[in-house]
């Protein structure tokens, strides 16, 4: 069943067309990326799908009683309420019922009400909050928010309070509360640690709607897409499989369509200057024949331009000597709060390095501490011979805000203009862009400055902060080549889990404020990390059952206990009206033996004598037995 169907989309903004006839069409359950450089209109075409932007031309069509989220849709909310009530009013519809139950309740022990119907009632509405998933939500939001990286604190912190970062991790966990039928993610990775993106990568490939991503984050796409969608030129081509298959079949696509366009341009070549050779000669007719061929000729077009970096080779001022830097027993805190606690590293020459961790470990800051920003608190660091660093920040602090781009580049180096604009237009920096004061910069652009200013520097150790924030997939890949060549020493800070896959060779993960080493790339590291937690949980399993054996054999023996209890006292209720019973019959004979008009019938006074002998010796026994009961229950000391 199709979910969401798109038909000849076309949107343009002024005299630029950036959707060109789109057609797709996203199945029922289906999970499919969306990929394209930036500024190819992958944006637009979400918002054209949400109704956020009107398209010239075209439709889209969501199936019948199907609801559609996306991450940037999300209601506005007060800023005073908690991260908590935020999500939880995801189920507001949930919320409302279970006030209704509580109402209900109350009015069951109300006097004169109709119990039946409200009975009724409750019943139909308990039903329903349960087909609902009612109970759950409440461990449904704790576990998207957990697994999103909100810590309990900030769970039940104001909204006001929150950075950015934790801002969109919440819109992306209240869009997920609401798990809508199509599910629209924009970049959902950005912000998130390697951790969050790992648990949103399962998420997302369990989900129980359909799925469409915008992402650059290539093994998230790999991992969580079963079809990819390339737009490209305002067009879109779709790919079955996911992100690997389709870079196989678009290189596939790519190389055929190369040749046959420099076949195309041999023969219009040739023709041509057939053309040129016999217009004027006897040969005219049939120059004029070739000339309208050429006229009729359906045109390859060359591949459309990558407008990716352009990065060259890194050349370095000099060679480092073989031990680059030095750390041992490095710790900072802040507030009295422990941060980096006996951090110890040490780098050879020509080591890529990646430093991981979640949110808020402190990656940052002992790149800060090593490139000599922020002061350690204990420990020391020492770097090599003839070190040369370079750092990349994600604040780009090193940028001057009124200076042009052009000027920052020509200002830092020995560059002639047009080299400087050659350098620049390499970054993707056209003829007029050069000329913009670096405060008008985006964030992107910011970074590419600041990238290009590394590359030029000639350092022989570069201090790398998320040097793949903002970049599309294709300028990704151009900046892994670049640091695969470079002959000098990195250490990068990146939550691009298939970029460090491609640069890395040893990982070095801080969590806790301490650091663990792995020598290999991500993929080696997220094997060793998950047969580690594996172990951690089974021993942690194994602790919890033997503490909780005791528990269990104890909470055995009160079964049996109770059941023996109750067992007794049903005894015991059964031996009272016993008692009861004979009690009376006791009572009638003794009337009846009393009385002399039953001696009139020997065989009746006989009967009565044997009846009155025999509950008198049962009475006996009985009221031994229930003594017996007694004391056996007041030797358990617990009550049914």
């Amino acid at each position: 069943m199709i979910a969401l169907q798109v038909n000849d989309l076309s949107k343009s903004f002024g005299d630029q067309q950036v959707l060109r006839h789109i057609n797709l069409s996203i199945q029922e359950k289906e999970r499919v990326g969306l990929v394209g450089i930036n500024g190819s209109g992958k944006t637009t075409l979400l918002h054209c799908l949400t109704g956020q932007c009107e398209p010239d031309s075209g439709d889209v069509a969501v199936a019948s009683a199907m609801s559609l989220g996306c991450l940037e849709q999300m209601a506005e909310y007060s800023p005073e309420i908690s991260a908590w009530d935020a999500i939880m009013g995801s189920y507001s519809e949930l919320t409302g019922q279970l006030q209704q139950l509580r109402q209900l309740e109350y009015q069951m022990g109300e006097p004169g009400v109709d119990l039946e119907k409200i009975m009724e009632q409750y019943a139909r509405i308990t039903e329903s909050y349960e087909r609902a998933g009612g109970y759950a939500c409440e461990n449904t939001a704790r576990r998207i928010l957990i697994g999103l990286g909100l810590s309990k604190e900030e769970m039940r912190m104001q909204i006001s309070k929150f950075s950015g970062g934790q801002r969109t991790r919440l819109n992306l966990g209240r869009l997920l509360a609401l798990s809508p039928d199509i599910l629209l993610l924009d970049e959902p990775t950005n912000h998130l640690d390697l951790d969050s993106v790992e648990w949103l990568q399962d998420f997302v490939k369990n989900y129980q709607g359909s799925v469409l991503i915008v992402s650059h984050d290539r093994r998230f796409l790999d991992q969580a897409a079963a079809r990819i969608l390339e737009l490209e030129a305002g067009e879109v081509k779709s790919y079955a499989g996911n992100y690997s298959e389709y870079l196989k079949k678009k290189a596939v696509e790519d190389l055929a369509q190369q040749r046959a366009f420099e076949k195309q341009q041999l023969y219009i070549q040739k023709t041509e200057a057939y053309i040129r050779r016999f217009k004027a000669g006897i040969k005219s007719k049939q120059a004029r024949g070739r000339q309208l061929q050429l006229d009729r000729l359906e045109r390859i077009q060359d591949r459309y331009p990558d407008r990716k970096l352009r990065v060259r080779n890194m050349d370095i001022n000099q060679s480092s000597g073989n031990e680059v830097l030095d750390l041992t027993g490095i710790c900072k805190s802040y507030g009295g709060k422990p941060l980096l606690q006996d951090i110890h590293l040490h780098v050879n020459k020509g080591e890529k390095i990646a430093l991981i961790g979640p949110n808020g470990c402190g990656k940052t800051t002992l790149l800060n501490i090593i490139g000599g920003v922020v002061e350690a608190d204990a420990g020391e660091i020492r770097l090599g011979s003839r070190v040369e660093i370079a750092v990349f920040s994600q604040e780009h602090q090193d940028l001057q805000p009124d200076r042009t781009v052009l000027d920052e580049i020509v200002y830092n180096f020995d560059f002639t203009l047009e080299e400087a604009r050659t350098a620049l237009g390499g970054m993707l920096f056209s003829e007029d862009e050069v000329t913009k004061t670096v405060r008008d910069l985006s964030g992107g652009e910011l970074g590419r400055v600041a990238f290009l200013k590394v590359i030029l520097s000639g350092a022989n150790f570069l201090l790398l902060d998320e040097p793949t924030n903002h970049l599309d997939i294709a300028s990704c890949q151009a900046v892994e080549t670049m640091l695969k060549n470079y002959p000098g020493t990195v250490l990068v800070v990146s939550h691009d889990r298939y970029f460090i896959d491609q640069v890395a060779d040893r990982v070095v993960a801080i969590e806790d404020g301490r650091a663990e080493y792995y020598w290999g790339n991500y993929s080696y590291y997220y094997e060793k990390h998950c047969t580690k937690q594996q172990q951690l949980a089974a021993v942690q399993k194994e602790a919890v059952q033997e503490a909780e054996r005791p528990k269990q054999k104890q909470r055995e023996e009160e079964k049996e206990r109770l059941r023996i209890l109750r067992r007794l006292h049903r005894e015991l209720e059964a031996l009272e009206d016993s008692i009861f019973t004979a009690e009376n019959r006791k009572t009638e004979l003794e009337a009846l033996l009393s009385n002399p008009d039953t001696y009139n019938a020997d065989d009746k006074v006989r009967l009565y004598n044997l009846e009155y002998t025999q509950i008198k010796a049962n009475l006996e026994d009985w009221y031994q037995h229930w003594e017996i009961l007694q004391e056996q229950l007041a030797g358990g000391q617990t009550s049914p």
